[in-house]
């Protein structure tokens, strides 16, 4: 690895963003010399007061243009953790590119943008390269279990007739944002009136479906995606506040494609509380059968997510790459030492 410090910034301190910034500041090859949120809260602190440690000089401002770099040397990358809406992020992620940054983002619509949003995907791809900067999403999901880990497992297949990947989350121990974006507490009414106008759901699913037929060079010819509320039995208590019997705690989704060369893609997630967790890759073969990549308790999403950014910029920042960039399109990612 680069045994050159690489020189972070940490943008957006929800509760990803926040653990993003600790393993920064808990890495011998990272220097964190800036983070950036606009919570009034927030604004001011010292970033490892923050983090849940001890006091580094650092502090919290509300602007990019506080944090002085004028005297760094090397590249600088922004860990960028805001949204999942990528017409929202862009004129952030912009200045950031303006501002001499690369960035590695978790907006879940940025993991693969070229379909939902073709002609932003070109002004980002274009600016990012005028830059000379790159741009890149990911996280666990989007970004690795769902499409980098199964198009890696591919690597040992020669003829492949059907790609099929299961994944199921426990949501009731997962964050709240998180139980309150599947849904928990609606009543089916509620999550199937949302649902048809696209207002609730695991963003992302989609471009984890593209993202795999682009990395695998097949041409997708339709995309169907369903989405349906998982429905409690029996009342509980979760983070988020009493689940009662018959309420949605949870959610089921799914994204099928049809591909020219005849090999369909299809990916399932149950996002429920108290799901047996799980994360599944299924290869249907002409030459090894069915091949079967399977991760028994599933990946923990919040920390992988983390993990998955911070090695990605690591993997990054020797990289001479520029401009809009997936998860299929840079070197394998890994733990660097």
């Amino acid at each position: 690895m680069n045994t050159v410090k690489m020189n972070v910034i940490s943008y957006g301190l929800g509760p990803i963003g926040i653990k993003i910034m600790q393993s920064c500041l808990q890495s011998d090859h990272i220097r964190l010399i800036g983070a950036v949120d606009i919570d009034p809260q927030k604004i001011g602190r010292d970033v490892g007061e923050l983090a849940e440690s001890t006091a580094v000089g650092i502090h919290v401002v509300q602007n990019l243009d506080e944090i002085d770099t004028a005297r760094l040397e090397g590249r600088k990358l922004a860990l960028h953790a805001t949204g999942s809406n990528l017409p929202q992020v862009w004129p952030q992620i912009k200045q950031l590119l303006d501002q001499g940054y690369s960035v590695i983002s978790t907006c879940e619509q940025l993991a693969y943008p070229w379909h939902r949003y073709s002609d932003l995907s070109k002004e980002i791809d274009l600016y990012a390269r005028d830059k000379r900067q790159f741009v890149i999403g990911t996280g666990v999901n989007p970004g690795y279990i769902m499409d980098s880990m199964t198009l890696f497992s591919t690597s040992v297949t020669q003829s492949l007739s059907k790609i099929k990947v299961y994944r199921k989350v426990d949501v009731s121990k997962r964050r709240i944002p998180l139980q309150k974006k599947v849904g928990i507490g609606m009543s089916p009414e509620e999550f199937h009136q949302l649902a048809q106008n696209d207002r609730i759901g695991h963003v992302g699913l989609e471009e984890s479906l593209r993202l795999v037929a682009y990395g695998l060079n097949l041409t997708l010819t339709e995309v169907i995606n369903k989405i349906e509320p998982t429905i409690s039995q029996e009342d509980t208590v979760l983070a988020i506040g009493p689940l009662s019997k018959n309420e949605v705690n949870g959610l089921h989704q799914n994204s099928t494609g049809s591909t020219k060369e005849g090999i369909p893609i299809e990916l399932d997630l149950i996002m429920s509380v108290d799901v047996v967790t799980e994360d599944r890759i299924i290869l249907e073969t002409n030459d090894m059968g069915t091949v079967e990549f399977v991760v028994p308790q599933g990946i923990f999403g919040d920390t992988a997510t983390i993990n998955v950014v911070v090695n990605t910029a690591k993997t990054m920042h020797s990289s001479n790459q520029v401009g809009l960039l997936t998860m299929a399109d840079i070197r394998l990612t890994r733990n660097l030492m």
